[in-house]
């Protein structure tokens, strides 16, 4: 199918030419976040390039000794991640004992108010709810927990946060073996997670972002098993976890629209009969996957609808507030800001109350502002190229995705805090942790240049490790996903942490090209056949 393939190939050249930018910025620069500061603002510092080289080499000598050893195909290196994710992220909560912040607080008052039968966040102009009523599906969820553990017992909440990132890193790695079915490449992935601290840091963020990561991670690998086993089963479940994902955190439709993108581009088949025409089996294989996306995308619509109609008898309402609209993101996504450029600057707010919390009068004028804002892009050609470079870069080669300062964030409460706290968060144990995300993030860049180069230059000869094939549509599913986050967070509202989303996924094929490169090396250095 050529449009397949063109697709295929575009999305390939793309994510090589993005990943070559942030590979070659954090390499050169890094970006830090100054301490007691209220506010998302990353600064930019130039990188001390002889120790991160060196740090480097020494990850990948690790990897190669490894590697040399065969301990790489050991089944037990996921137990070893899954247990340094579990301590390292117990000793983050039971020391910081982190509360909810910024709109995860806001949220919290909200769900006070909802228990004493006050519902004027979602039904007076200007609350919270009111303003941003796709938030409805996660405040279910709040209140869910609140009902089982009692409000203000944040526990629970921060357990249940490190179980939906255990469980995305345990999908991760299976979704690493039915990418590549290689026990070798699965262990590299393991043990490459134990660099990524930014994605454990957040099991003290008490928001939708990460509960939502475990359902979407389950609906992509049901997607990939469906893709590779044809099991309608698959396809199903891939679309209620997607749909449970989406009304957890909205950013998840991003992946719905990955999964709908892969089946639409795999329905046809070019298998034929001896008469030319198609095969009963081909013809039921159409009408399966036409059928499941048409589930997908129910389910995604039910989930919605059912939460919606939930609040509107719980409040009386006749219809759920429309809320800031869309448009308003895109508009704040393109203006300058006091702090980074693109990124959140309160238009948003203030345009919905400029308006009156009309949310179609609101629309109008953020339109009207959004034409001023694409013309003005359209005269200065060249700011606009570096406006949508800097903004690239600041949100995809922030190693640590903004972690730091949230944990700064989250653990200001804490009356006489212990020397643990304040080395993690304030002193030499953040300059640590600092440069391990720092250093992971160069080397995961890298062995992602690395499988991209591969599966560009493929023509179905055999290579080193696996076999160098193109690029198949298991694989092409997460890689759509992330180009599409890209792409996404270019235009709406920036920040790195709403790019861990997808960074995240980066993991099974930094892992495939780490062992290309391990291949590589033993055999000019150790003279193996």
């Amino acid at each position: 199918m050529v449009l397949k393939k063109f697709f295929n190939s575009l999305v390939l050249i793309l994510l090589t030419i993005a990943s070559a930018v942030v590979f070659l910025v954090s390499f050169f620069t890094t970006i830090y976040y100054d301490a007691h500061v209220d506010v998302d603002f990353p600064h930019y510092k130039k990188e001390t390039i002889l120790h991160l080289v060196i740090s480097m080499v020494f990850v990948f000598a690790f990897f190669f000794i490894m590697y040399k050893k065969k301990w790489l195909e050991s089944g037990k290196l996921i137990v070893l991640a899954l247990l340094f994710c579990t301590v390292y992220s117990l000793t983050l909560i039971l020391n910081i004992k982190p509360l909810p912040v910024d709109d995860s607080s806001l949220l919290d008052d909200a769900l006070l108010q909802f228990s004493e039968g006050d519902y004027s966040s979602l039904k007076g102009a200007g609350g919270y709810l009111y303003t941003w009523p796709f938030q409805l599906g996660y405040f279910l969820f709040m209140q869910f927990m609140d009902f089982c553990f009692g409000h203000g017992n944040y526990l629970p909440w921060d357990i249940a946060l490190l179980i939906s990132i255990l469980i995305t890193v345990f999908l991760l790695y299976k979704i690493t073996w039915e990418l590549f079915e290689s026990k070798r490449i699965c262990g590299i992935m393991a043990l490459l997670s134990l660099g990524l601290l930014c994605f454990y840091n957040y099991s003290t963020y008490i928001y939708g972002d990460i509960y939502s990561l475990a359902p979407q991670t389950f609906a992509l690998y049901l997607a990939i098993l469906f893709v590779k086993r044809e099991r309608v089963r698959y396809g199903i479940f891939a679309g209620i976890f997607i749909a449970l994902a989406i009304l957890l955190k909205n950013n998840s439709e991003i992946t719905l629209i990955a999964i709908v993108i892969v089946l639409l581009l795999n329905v046809h088949k070019d298998d034929v009969g001896e008469n030319g025409y198609q095969s009963y089996e081909v013809c039921k294989r159409f009408w399966v996957r036409a059928v499941l996306i048409a589930f997908v995308i129910l389910a995604t619509w039910l989930g919605k609808e059912l939460v919606n109609s939930h609040y509107m008898k719980l409040t009386g309402l006749s219809e759920i507030p429309g809320g800031s609209p869309s448009v308003s993101h895109i508009v704040m996504g393109l203006s300058e800001s006091e702090l980074e450029d693109g990124w959140y600057n309160r238009y948003n707010y203030d345009v919905f109350a400029e308006n009156g919390y009309n949310t179609e009068k609101t629309k109008i004028a953020a339109t009207e502002d959004l034409k001023e804002r694409l013309q003005f892009f359209s005269q200065n050609p060249v700011y606009f190229a570096k406006f949508m470079a800097r903004k690239f870069v600041t949100q995809w080669a922030d190693p640590v995705c903004i972690s730091t300062h949230n944990l700064d964030l989250v653990s200001r409460h804490v009356e006489n805090p212990g020397i643990l706290k304040d080395f993690i968060v304030f002193g030499k144990g953040s300059i640590i942790f600092r440069w391990v995300m720092n250093v992971f993030m160069s080397v995961c860049y890298l062995c992602v240049l690395v499988y991209l180069f591969v599966r560009l230059r493929a023509k179905g000869a055999k290579g080193t490790g696996v076999a160098v094939q193109k690029v198949t549509t298991q694989e092409i599913l997460l890689l759509v996903m992330i180009l599409g986050g890209m792409a996404f967070h270019q235009f709406w509202e920036g920040s790195s942490r709403y790019t861990m989303r997808y960074y995240i996924y980066w993991l099974p094929y930094a892992a495939y090209g780490m062992n290309v490169i391990l291949e590589n090396s033993f055999r000019r250095f150790c003279n193996a056949d």
